[in-house]
């Protein structure tokens, strides 16, 4: 068995603990053809009542039809490999609201897909529930890093939301990779700045550092060359009201590795990240087609003055 194999079978048995018998409808994009393959060939092992669905490339544009939203509903598991993530789609939300569990797995690679054999995604779970929680209780944090990042971060009575990647329940989503703890600022009540290492826009080969300047819990100022300039025209672009802050999160996953894909960096153990859009993760837990995630490597949080996580490295058991 290859380990792409034994990435597929820990999805479907750890992850997913599909059952004998259940519906599983595999959602793709044709360039993910080949790890809908292999998780297709494992759900079979479990359950011969699973189908595959290719989806044209621009189906975000143009929506679900109707009659796959309803189809959609009718499943027990929905695993999507799809770019953009569905997360925000309302057929994805009325499929998890009729029982489905729904794996969203955004623009995976191979070389990401691979290290699912090694996830354990107990420990994740255990992990992103009791950072999730120190947050909702929490009413500011505080974020430093070697990069030049500092923030400031209000929460109030935000209540906190944990991205575990169990979905042995009824109704329940997650991205894939999982692994990570989020909470909205209260509004308007984060500052500073943020010193981008991924995500963003960013490119690693440009040579001025992307530096969002956050006032007011508003992009305030964006500076640092081409990828400043990249990331001002989409803002442009998507309107005014994109460049709140909408959410904070700390990645607890121990098993991805930091590469500048930021579907997987974010997740890293000890790294932070802010998203900037118009959707609140208080909706529905789910961040918006147009919210923009930018990653800092290996940073320090603290909480109450007590530091959590020290230059990545997390300070709980």
């Amino acid at each position: 068995m290859t380990k792409l194999e034994k990435s597929a079978r820990a999805i479907v048995n750890k992850c997913l603990e599909i059952k004998r018998g259940e519906s599983v409808l595999i959602l793709m994009n044709e360039s993910f053809q080949d790890i809908a393959q292999l998780l297709f060939s494992e759900c079979l092992t479990k359950s011969k009542n699973t189908c595959m669905l290719v989806l044209p490339d621009n189906f975000y544009k143009h929506g679900i039809h109707d009659s796959i939203a309803r189809f959609m509903q009718s499943m027990d598991v929905i695993v999507a490999l799809t770019n953009p993530s569905i997360a925000s789609l309302e057929a994805r939300i009325k499929a998890n609201q009729n029982g489905a569990r729904i794996a969203s797995m955004p623009n995976i690679t191979k070389s990401s897909f691979i290290r699912f054999e090694n996830t354990d995604f107990k420990k994740i779970s255990r992990l992103s529930k009791k950072l999730s929680d120190i947050l909702s209780i929490s009413n500011e944090v505080n974020i430093t890093s070697a990069n030049g990042t500092h923030l400031d971060i209000v929460i109030d009575n935000h209540q906190g939301y944990a991205e575990t990647g169990l979905l042995n329940q009824p109704g329940t989503f997650s991205h894939l990779p999982a692994g990570m703890a989020c909470i909205s600022p209260a509004d308007g009540k984060i500052e500073g700045q943020l010193v981008v290492d991924s995500g963003m826009e960013f490119d690693r080969d440009d040579s001025e550092k992307l530096v969002v300047h956050i006032k007011d819990g508003r992009a305030a100022r964006i500076t640092g060359g081409l990828s400043a300039k990249r990331l001002r025209q989409k803002l442009a672009h998507r309107g005014a009201l994109n460049r709140s802050v909408i959410e904070f999160g700390l990645g607890v996953n121990d098993a991805v590795r930091i590469n500048g894909n930021p579907a997987e960096d974010e997740k890293a153990l000890g790294n932070i990240f802010i998203s900037l859009g118009h959707n609140s993760i208080d909706e529905d837990n789910t961040d918006s087609e147009t919210s923009l995630h930018g990653i800092v490597y290996k940073a320090t949080v603290e909480v109450k003055g007590k530091k959590i996580i020290d230059r990545g490295r997390l300070l709980l058991d």
